[in-house]
């Protein structure tokens, strides 16, 4: 598939100006805003652009990588961050600079001087609030975040987004050795991880009470299908988790927010790291990492990434096979330009999971209880099989009037056949036969995003700052599907299971079509800082969005729709020197139910085109990030009202509710409160509503599947020094509260509280490690969709792990 032809010509128009800025022809002057009073300087306009070095370092000189550096003189700014040396380079004109330099945790620092400094680099010391001896300023951060780019698009420290943002950086996720994102997720406030349990196909998310797979998850700030695809964390270097409306930079996404996951990017220094694991299920795997430059001057840079696994899991003839290759390839030509090729595959093997009855797995069943292992398939039909692959690049330049220019791209494909015979529960009048359906379901996705835009931070008098965006993006999702299903194939003991008694049929199709989404949207932002306390942000976007299906069932054959909507976003933030930040925010999103029939429940037609789904939020809390020690705590309170919400029922097909409400309090906390202690604690209240709806019954009721109360607490701890230098480990508590099985309450799942544990040794360039999730082996259902299918949650499953790195 192609891109659209105004996504083309953004794309064509930024690799125009990279090329003209690499082959050193002059870029565009920038323009002098109206309101904008430049400060005083000296410019000497007509000065070749030179080479200048700024090392940053904390007052006892130790180097400070990764601090934020800007130059000013006038409307001129530079922007850049310093390197793993501490040292931030720059090509500018020679002139009379102020420089303003920022760390998290540390104040930030602000200096006049001559550059380029004639004497080598200049060396600005950062100095670290009220810190003591204690205080190790140049250690590792931990499982600590404090910048992110989802929140805002322009690499924004979290304190100051007016919105809730969580973030799981690849040291927590290899400190708990996580498989899957539901995994990386599960100690994060706001989120319902393994909304189904154990399920190997895909990863189920809800946010804030509203589902996130099918339009709320994310990968490098684009579109990734998730209810067709699955990435490895392997590849990934964090998981972001944007809470609330997100629609004014992202177009279409769930009122209760999106989950972007982050690739692991080439580096400059060389490193591989080789690893072998095995474990539970009889578990095999291999994996390699390896990353560095070609050449001395580090311009060109690559990482391979690969990994072999075969595995069983805790179901009957259920495999977990992988296997997954990316290369990557960076181009880094100086400080202003940074363009990097992504590129991935991968292959699955699994089956589905099992839809097992509530009398035995929840309820008791005078047979005794259903093993978790039960399997209701056949194991000569069921089957999924998924290869999906992705190419990318992504791009940016900083131009010398201090625009940073940035376009993503990805094309990815998802082939994914899975077909199943599953449990429909009890037959009438038994305990142990149950009954069981066929479903199949090959479908194909080809998925085109782009996304390009510019920012510029620039000072508008003495008192404001100012970081203002504009953006375009754009997305073409293609789904070719096919599906078919048929009741009545051959009964099964649920407690006896013989297989192989049953003819096979080939089911009947109920859906077969093709679908298009197409959309572009355009977007502004404008973050206005005044006296280095007060932020204002400000944002808007228009998205158009035009859907078609080609419906090969249906005697009318085709079916297009276009939505148009406008969203938004208005927060304040207020800064204290005590590192407190409250904050308030009012936003919107929108969601088009791409490619939806539903059942209107008023007239009784089942192929009624879903209209959007449109939603509001208000969102308050306080965020607190100490000068003086590493961490990170938020406090929040929202309320979320969506309109027109899409609710499955038992019959393959939708209908849409009048409004639901979400209302909820979350804390978390991320702190490194010692050498080598880090901690991760929250706890979510997530109060839901059926508001209007139209079967009267379930007005009031909760939304099924969406605990009301989540609590969680994990602390991994290090030796750094003496005779048990190295040893480690780590400990998690994680409790699930009550959710209610149906959009009617009929029924609800109990609580239940699961324990998590590692141990790990280091020596020298090897890593061994052993990870225990569920360490009582606790027993438990993780939800019920009805009496006739509950899911049991995961069972202890232990993974011991060697790894050499060098």
């Amino acid at each position: 598939m192609m891109i659209g032809r105004a996504a083309s010509r953004s794309v064509l128009r930024f690799g125009v100006l990279v090329v003209l800025s690499v082959a050193g022809l002059p870029c565009a002057p920038g323009q002098s805003s109206p309101a904008a009073q430049p400060q005083p300087c000296t410019l000497n306009a007509s000065a070749v652009p030179q080479a200048a070095v700024l090392r940053i370092t904390d007052v006892s000189h130790a180097l400070l990588p990764n601090a934020a550096v800007e130059l000013r003189c006038g409307n001129t700014v530079l922007n850049a961050l310093a390197d793993e040396q501490g040292e931030a380079r720059f090509e500018l004109r020679p002139g009379h600079y102020t420089v303003l330099a920022r760390m998290p945790g540390f104040a930030d620092t602000v200096r006049t001087m001559d550059l380029p400094a004639s004497t080598g680099p200049a060396e600005i010391a950062m100095s670290v609030g009220s810190a003591t001896d204690t205080i190790n300023v140049t250690a590792d951060t931990g499982f600590v975040p404090f910048a992110s780019n989802a929140g805002s698009k322009t690499n924004g420290l979290l304190v100051e987004v007016p919105q809730s943002i969580s973030i799981v950086n690849e040291a927590e996720m290899n400190a708990r050795h996580v498989l899957t994102v539901n995994e990386a997720l599960r100690y994060t406030p706001g989120v319902q991880t393994d909304q189904y349990g154990f399920e190997p196909r895909f990863d189920w998310l809800e946010i804030r009470g509203f589902a996130a797979q099918t339009f709320g998850i994310y990968r490098d700030g684009m579109r990734f299908n998730s209810l067709s695809g699955k990435l490895d964390p392997f590849e990934l270097e964090s998981v972001e988790v944007l809470k609330g409306p997100s629609s004014v930079l992202y177009g279409e996404v769930p009122p209760g927010g999106l989950i972007n996951q982050v690739t692991k990017r080439p580096e400059a220094e060389r490193s591989t790291q080789i690893a072998a694991e095995f474990g539970s299920f009889n578990r095999r795997q291999g994996d390699l990492d390896t990353t560095g430059s070609f050449d001395r001057n580090e311009v060109w840079r690559y990482r391979l990434l690969g990994l072999v696994r075969d595995s069983g899991t805790q179901v009957n003839f259920t495999p977990d096979n992988r296997r997954l290759i990316a290369p990557e390839l960076t181009w880094h030509p100086s400080d202003r330009t940074n363009i990097t090729l992504l590129a991935d595959y991968q292959n699955d093997r699994t089956k589905w999971d099992q839809f097992l009855p509530a009398e035995g797995t929840l309820t008791p069943n005078p047979n005794g209880i259903i093993p978790r292992s039960t399997f209701l398939g056949e194991p000569d039909y069921d089957n999924v099989t998924r290869n999906q692959g992705s190419v990318a690049y992504t791009a940016d330049h900083l131009f010398l009037d201090g625009w940073d220019v940035h376009s993503n791209y990805r094309y990815q494909y998802i082939d994914f056949k899975g077909q199943t015979i599953a449990g429909n529960g009890f037959v009438t009048g038994s305990t142990t036969d149950v009954s069981r359906y066929l479903f199949a379901t090959p479908n194909t996705d080809r998925i085109n995003t782009v996304d390009t835009r510019a920012l510029r931070r620039f000072g508008t008098g003495s008192n404001f700052e100012q970081t203002i965006l504009f953006g375009y993006d754009y997305q073409r999702l293609g789904q070719r599907a096919t599906s078919y299903y048929l009741f009545g194939v051959g009964n099964l003991n649920i407690f006896n299971p013989v297989y192989g008694q049953t003819t096979i049929p080939t089911g009947a199709p109920y859906l077969n079509n093709d679908t298009t989404l197409n959309q572009n949207g355009l977007y502004a932002q404008d973050q206005i800082k005044f006296k280095h306390h007060l932020v204002l942000t400000l944002g808007g976007r228009q998205d158009f969005a035009k859907n078609t299906i080609a419906d090969f069932l249906s005697t009318t054959g085709n079916f297009a729709r276009q939505d148009n909507k406008f969203t938004g976003r208005v927060g304040a933030t207020y800064l204290f020197d005590s590192g407190i930040a409250p904050y308030f925010a009012f936003s919107t999103s929108f969601l088009p139910n791409a490619g939806t029939f539903v059942y209107d429940a008023k007239t009784g037609v089942a192929d009624t085109p879903a209209v959007p789904s449109d939603a509001r939020q208000v969102e308050g809390g306080v965020k607190f990030q100490p000068r003086n020690w590493t961490s990170f705590i938020t406090a929040s309170v929202f309320q979320i009202n969506e309109t027109n919400v899409l609710v499955a029922n038992t019959a393959f097909t939708d209908y849409q509710t009048g409004e639901v409400r979400s209302r909820g309090v979350e804390l978390e906390g991320v702190a490194s409160v010692a050498h080598g202690l880090n901690v991760h604690a929250g706890y979510t209240l997530t109060a839901t509503n059926n508001v209007s709806d139209v079967i009267p019954q379930n007005i009031g009721k909760w939304l099924p599947q969406t605990p009301r109360n989540q609590l969680s607490g994990f602390a991994d701890y290090t030796v750094s020094g003496g005779r048990f230098a190295g040893l480690g480990g780590n400990f998690g508590v994680r409790f699930v509260g009550t959710n209610a099985a149906d959009s009617a309450n009929s029924f609800f799942v109990p609580k239940y509280t699961l324990l998590d544990s590692s141990l790990r040794y280091s020596y020298k360039h090897t890593i061994f490690s052993v990870n225990a999730t569920n360490l009582t082996d606790k027993r438990y259902v993780a939800t019920c969709i009805s009496t006739a299918a509950c899911y049991y949650g995961f069972e202890r499953n232990v993974i011991g792990t060697a790894q050499y790195r060098f």
